[in-house]
């Protein structure tokens, strides 16, 4: 007996200073009242847009999962602060530039992260890789695109594991299309945005993919 195709539905959007003022407003309406206090803490409108829009996000994958009668007063938190509701349903956010992404999943545990590509100084990053991972780094054709590539895989994975950065980047091992600490993890990796590196962990191989892009202005 096969067994059954997993499905996981990543929602993605772009924010902007021109998204209208009304979509902002009435996209709002969504916060309970503990989380939009915890939004207008935030100063930059970068901060406020992606803790806002992330939620939009997060609700559209629910619906598209069969759970549209969730609410985000529903929201728990573990002890590693890792969002969670009751039941199968699992979900990851991250949010990286312009860019936010929501992954939400029915049975499958998932870790999603986006990286912009930008310039940084290695030697402040030398106790976050592996050797082999340095050494795959130094001799790639596009070694800083090759270091977003290493580090939004091991975002993914601690952020699917629930642990966050208490576990130790550096001990995560990876091969093409796996990873591994503690436990197995598959990898996939999204074609976002040239200018950006994305991954994918879950807990379950080959999983079906469904990648939507969300038109913000047109909330």
């Amino acid at each position: 007996m096969m067994a059954e195709e997993k499905l996981i539905h990543i929602l993605y959007a772009k924010i902007s200073q021109d998204i209208p003022e009304e979509v902002y407003k009435r996209s709002l309406i969504v916060l309970p009242d503990a989380l939009r206090e915890k939004h207008f803490r935030y100063k930059r409108w970068q901060d406020r847009a992606s803790n806002l829009y992330s939620k939009i996000l997060l609700l559209r994958g629910l619906e598209k999962c069969g759970y549209d009668d969730i609410s985000l007063v529903n929201l728990h938190y573990t002890e590693f602060a890792r969002p969670f509701l009751p039941g199968t349903v699992d979900f990851n956010i991250s949010h990286s530039g312009e860019y936010i992404l929501c992954a939400v999943a029915d049975g499958s545990r998932v870790g999603i992260d986006i990286e912009e590509i930008k310039p940084v100084d290695f030697s402040d990053f030398t106790d976050l890789m592996s050797r082999d991972q340095w050494q795959s780094i130094r001799e790639s054709s596009n070694p800083l695109k090759a270091f977003f590539t290493f580090w939004a895989i091991k975002e993914s994975i601690i952020k699917a594991d629930g642990r966050g950065l208490s576990i130790p980047l550096n001990d995560i091992i990876i091969t093409k299309n796996t990873a591994f600490y503690d436990t197995k993890w598959h990898l996939k990796e999204l074609q976002i945005d040239e200018g950006y590196c994305t991954s994918l962990a879950t807990d379950h191989e080959n999983p079906r993919i469904n990648l939507d892009f969300v038109d913000l202005a047109r909330l």
